[in-house]
């Protein structure tokens, strides 16, 4: 709920679309790290431009991300 004049005068609903993409953007974030098969050693995923990763057996796709998902979520999150 947003508080405020009772005038619409449309910033409202551009501010809660742009809330709503920035909870989208974040929420995906969240769903990589929160997904326990990212954690497991020798995981494959899908990165931001696509690309399929392949861990080594050693390292689990979370640890080979080292943040990247995070970082991309937060800077895309600052331009909407």
């Amino acid at each position: 709920m947003i508080f405020g004049s009772k005038k619409d005068d449309g910033s409202s609903k551009e501010q809660i679309e742009k809330l709503e993409k920035q909870n989208r953007i974040m929420r995906s974030a969240l769903e990589f790290y929160a997904d326990v098969k990212h954690w497991e050693e020798g995981h494959k995923y899908r990165d931001e431009d696509n690309a399929t990763i392949f861990t080594d057996g050693s390292e689990s796709g979370a640890t080979v991300d080292k943040g990247s998902k995070a970082y991309r979520a937060l800077k895309a999150c600052d331009a909407v």
